[in-house]
């Protein structure tokens, strides 16, 4: 049975939840407001439960995924944005981010490409034969997508993919580095690939 303490101490960690719901600054739909209700009160009884006697807290480790969890799952029932977009790629920890979201403009035409609107591909990514992936199938020649974050999220497991094969893309923040990487792999088959990249930038990355 319960103790006070762990009772209480539940509760500290269901408020630590509503705190991180209101950060998120996501303006939550009458879908999503039971799943919220739901993800609390399992927080509050799987911590109030942890440790018997003893006083569970909510670690920074443990904000930031429900915070991750919370935005994801919020993020399905909200148009698609830019702002969305970069949130989704400092969850997942994307690497040169900056280049990534220029990717993401020009394989799209800025957003309006029918591999964007209808398969939900933000990076023109084809199936991959071998690396692990979230796309559902494909559409066009390239990769489907449930929702257009489950593209940043193979995004993010194509960079992992490289750098587990000795690529170096991972370390400093050098866009020249990256952009050297996209035309040596080559990324995309047109050999204007990343001038076009830098032109778009308005001469930031180079």
């Amino acid at each position: 049975m319960k103790t006070f303490r762990q009772i209480s101490s539940g509760l500290g960690v269901a408020a630590g939840c509503n705190t991180v719901l209101r950060n998120l600054k996501l303006r939550l739909t009458a879908k999503s407001v039971a799943p919220k209700v739901i993800l609390i009160f399992m927080t509050f009884f799987l911590n109030t439960y942890a440790v018997p006697g003893g006083k569970p807290e909510m670690t920074e480790e443990m904000q930031l995924r429900a915070e991750k969890d919370l935005f994801y799952f919020q993020v399905r029932y909200l148009p698609f944005s830019e702002e969305l977009l970069i949130k989704c790629l400092g969850y997942e920890g994307i690497k040169y981010q900056e280049v990534v979201l220029l990717q993401s403009r020009l394989e799209t035409g800025y957003y309006t490409s029918d591999i964007f609107l209808n398969g939900n591909n933000l990076f023109g990514m084809r199936y991959p034969a071998f690396r692990p992936t979230v796309a559902t199938g494909t559409y066009k020649e390239h990769a489907r997508y449930a929702h257009w974050s489950d593209s940043v999220i193979d995004y993010a497991l194509w960079q992992e993919y490289y750098m587990s094969r000795g690529y170096r893309i991972g370390e400093g923040q050098d866009t020249d580095f990256y952009l050297v990487f996209l035309k040596c792999i080559p990324y995309a088959e047109d050999k204007m690939y990343v001038s076009k990249l830098v032109t778009m930038s308005g001469g930031d990355i180079t």
